[in-house]
């Protein structure tokens, strides 16, 4: 029996019904995922998960591509099976060849981008799996791979909102598991 049952329609607030509704709008989704309607009791959780998926997720400023590459990369590593495979599906839709991927995976530097996006890349993974060892270098080498002070501050945005998800996914797998 999971820990947390989840919530019913009747038990969800209109303010948190809206923000799952355009979430899933946003993503092509038929129905709120399970994930999500785990924290739906506290409306709170979902306005911080649906702020920062928007904001920073949604609505970065990198290509779609790019930002499903980093989000798969750091689900890899942090251990998030749930986060990897959808953004595994995303990309394959996509058209992302599947070996290629699990290259990339076994070997983030062998990423096939260019410029400023292997930067974003590269940086929101490092950010999100080590960030106490963020340094000035990394800035500047941010800088020089031609991102904007802008686009740096929106890498580690990045790199925090998907840590953000993948904390509230993996406690979710958790608490759902069969005793």
């Amino acid at each position: 029996m999971a820990f947390f049952e989840l919530p019913s329609d009747d038990e969800l607030t209109p303010e948190v019904r809206q923000m799952l509704e355009e979430y899933c709008r946003l993503l092509g989704h038929d129905q709120v995922p399970v994930g999500w309607r785990a924290f739906a009791r506290l409306p709170k959780i979902i306005q911080a998960r649906f702020t920062g998926f928007h904001n920073f997720f949604h609505q970065c400023r990198f290509p779609w591509d790019v930002k499903n590459l980093a989000w798969m990369l750091i689900a890899h590593m942090k251990g998030c099976q749930v986060c990897f495979s959808y953004s595994r599906s995303r990309l394959d839709k996509l058209g992302w060849d599947q070996a290629m991927l699990d290259s990339v995976c076994a070997k983030p530097e062998s990423l096939p981008l260019k410029g400023r996006d292997r930067a974003f890349v590269q940086y929101a993974l490092r950010l999100a799996t080590d960030p106490g060892q963020a340094k000035l270098k990394d800035f500047r080498e941010m800088e020089a791979a031609g991102l904007s002070k802008d686009e740096i501050l929106e890498t580690i945005a990045f790199a925090a909102c998907a840590n953000m998800h993948m904390t509230f996914t993996l406690s979710q797998v958790g608490w759902l598991a069969e005793e």
